[in-house]
């Protein structure tokens, strides 16, 4: 009920802000996922209108990028001149060239950039998903007060994004903030921080799992307190390198981030330099679509 709040305290904030400055710079923002595509247009960090539909399951790069542009035709108007997109995988961001994405086989080696710039005559920026959360929640969220930062993307997988000293870290070839593919355990990050941690130990969806957590079921909240515990000590891995001031959770599963926080922070404290944890805040990203809004931040270019 508290998330609740705060989203819809958000949501009258967005409104208010849209109203008092209506000659801001349209842009489109686009967050692609394994099962999802979003776009929406963007005023000053602001969605106007947005649309979700389906990525085509096992869709050749064709069906993929159709599907890509009749989204973004959907919000766009006639003084959009840019397009930011969000891609979970590595990017080559000076070209626009998609290495591979997560979940869709079908996208490896794409010009992506280029493909849009043609198809839709805009100026088109492409990097990865969890770097345009990371620039969301920096710009435009509740991460905006703090300089340096990680966010988390908590969904079929796990991704991260770096902010240090108020810009975005992408190392090289889009290669930082891989945290998911980090060796723990008997796998590595990803299989213990995303929806796949469902799968693996308990043979239930992620999705399934978060409504019946959502629901008071007693079993679905233990499996979110075991995630908090594993939650945890990647936390631990992101304290040790980064040391950031926050770690701002987004994805499906963050919504449930009250039913996990106790167990996570039971692991965190640890954490053998206590002062690094005690000035460590964590909290789930306000705006639930703060992708699209990162996506439409690569425009400004606050990345070095």
């Amino acid at each position: 009920m508290i998330f609740k709040y705060y989203v819809d305290k958000y949501r009258l904030v967005l409104m208010n802000e849209i109203k008092a400055n209506p000659n801001a710079d349209r842009i489109i923002g686009v967050d692609i996922g394994g099962t999802k595509i979003s776009a929406g247009l963007v005023k000053d960090g602001k969605i106007l209108n947005s649309i979700k539909i389906e990525t085509p399951p096992n869709g050749t790069m064709e069906d993929v990028i159709n599907s890509i542009v009749t989204a973004i035709n959907f919000v766009n108007v006639d003084d959009v001149k840019s397009i930011g997109v969000g891609v979970p995988g590595l990017v080559n961001t000076a070209k626009g060239i998609v290495y591979d994405v997560h979940n869709i086989p079908s996208f490896v080696d794409v010009p992506l950039k280029e493909i849009l710039e043609k198809r839709l005559d805009k100026t088109v920026f492409v990097n990865n998903d969890a770097n345009c959360f990371a620039l969301g929640t920096k710009n435009y969220g509740n991460g905006k007060k703090y300089k340096n930062l990680v966010g988390l993307t908590l969904g079929t997988g796990l991704g991260g994004g770096i902010v240090i000293n108020n810009c975005l870290y992408e190392g090289v070839g889009c290669g930082a903030g891989e945290l998911g593919f980090i060796p723990y355990r008997d796998g590595n990050l990803e299989n213990y921080c995303s929806g796949q941690f469902f799968k693996k130990e308990y043979g239930i969806s992620g999705e399934d799992a978060n409504i019946l957590a959502g629901k008071g079921d007693l079993q679905a909240i233990e499996m979110y307190k075991q995630f908090g515990n594993h939650l945890g000590e990647a936390i631990k891995i992101i304290a040790y390198a980064f040391a950031p001031e926050a770690v701002m959770l987004g994805g499906a599963i963050s919504r449930n981030f009250n039913i996990f926080e106790e167990s996570m922070w039971n692991t965190l404290r640890r954490f053998p330099y206590k002062h690094v944890i005690d000035d460590l805040h964590i909290m789930p990203a306000i705006n639930p679509d703060i992708a699209i809004v990162g996506a439409a931040c690569l425009i400004k270019a606050v990345h070095k």
